[in-house]
């Protein structure tokens, strides 16, 4: 029996900056409904991977395939519809409620205003519903970006560290709010972080980044954490042996 088509499909995917290469021939696919994790140090490559993906940076080489269909280097922004994503630090404007702020991205995207309620519910952010953006919390912030990236029901969500800057109940918090929007919506999820226990807890594969390219993809289940570990090792002691030489 075939295996599904995967709901994104990255092949030799590429980033340079003059003579430095910030990604190295990427590839990786994700299946229906999957959790995968990517890891890896500052500099690794994950942000431009990330940022390549949501249409914020060009490739210098390879493409990415959303449901069969290529969505780099085209004029079609139809697959953007098909992505939600928490990029950084949530970015709405500052003088809007919550509430409106997801109204008006709701209208872009042609959801209705009940489904806007029914987040704002999800997220625990009703009763802060009518307070403007700018007087929000970081945890209030990065549960509207969640709110916002599973509006319009997306295949995929791209998610760049979101629990950075958050205290750990506000952490406890969003990794919930994540394995439940992406449970119950049945969204394909790719999670960005530099956080081995965020990716075990969430993700059923990682991919570990290291220098633009990536050294180890890995499923996580029996013992496959240990393995992720002991590359994070092996990278320290090249790291340590090549500023010895």
């Amino acid at each position: 029996m075939s295996s599904p088509e995967p709901i994104l499909r990255v092949e030799g995917l590429s980033k340079r900056y003059g003579a430095f290469e910030a990604l190295r021939g990427l590839t990786f696919s994700i299946a229906p409904g999957e959790t995968v994790g990517m890891l890896g140090r500052n500099g690794a490559g994950k942000s431009t991977a990330i940022r390549i993906l949501c249409g914020l940076a060009r490739p210098s080489a390879g493409q990415a395939w959303l449901r069969g269909e290529p969505m780099l280097g085209t004029r079609s922004v139809a697959h953007r519809r098909l992505i939600g994503a928490v990029v950084e630090a949530p970015r709405f404007y500052p003088q809007l409620s919550g509430r409106r702020n997801l109204l008006q991205l709701a209208r872009l995207l042609g959801v209705d205003a009940a489904r806007v309620e029914a987040l704002l519910a999800r997220v625990e952010l009703t009763e802060r519903a009518d307070v403007a953006f700018g007087r929000y919390s970081m945890g209030m912030k990065q549960r509207l970006g969640l709110a916002a990236a599973f509006l319009h029901r997306p295949a995929l969500a791209i998610l760049d560290e979101p629990t950075t800057g958050l205290d750990p109940v506000g952490q406890r918090q969003v990794r919930d709010l994540i394995r439940q929007l992406a449970g119950s919506e049945g969204v394909s999820t790719l999670l960005c972080s530099h956080q081995l226990d965020e990716v075990a807890e969430l993700c059923g594969r990682a991919l570990v980044l290291e220098r633009g390219a990536l050294i180890l993809e890995q499923p996580l289940a029996a013992g496959g954490i240990a393995a992720v570990e002991a590359c994070f090792r092996e990278m320290a002691a090249r790291t340590r042996a090549e500023g010895a030489a």
